[in-house]
């Protein structure tokens, strides 16, 4: 049996002072990739300062799991 799926995309951020898992934090997932780009972008724009980085990634969400 096929599951549905969408398309989703999660905003991604890599905190560069810190090490393993406790670097990386899902910051939101949105569901259209104009948005995660904007936000991405945003993000990175207001924390350039800062040791960290952000980026999209898509990814899928299974909104009837069994």
């Amino acid at each position: 049996m096929r599951k549905e799926k969408i398309e989703v995309y999660a905003v991604i951020r890599v905190d560069e002072y810190l090490s393993g898992d406790a670097s990386i934090t899902v910051k939101e997932i949105v569901p259209k990739l104009g948005r995660a780009i904007a936000e991405v972008e945003r993000l990175n724009n207001l924390n350039r300062d800062k040791e960290c980085h952000y980026f999209w990634q898509t990814t899928r969400y299974f909104p009837t799991m069994e």
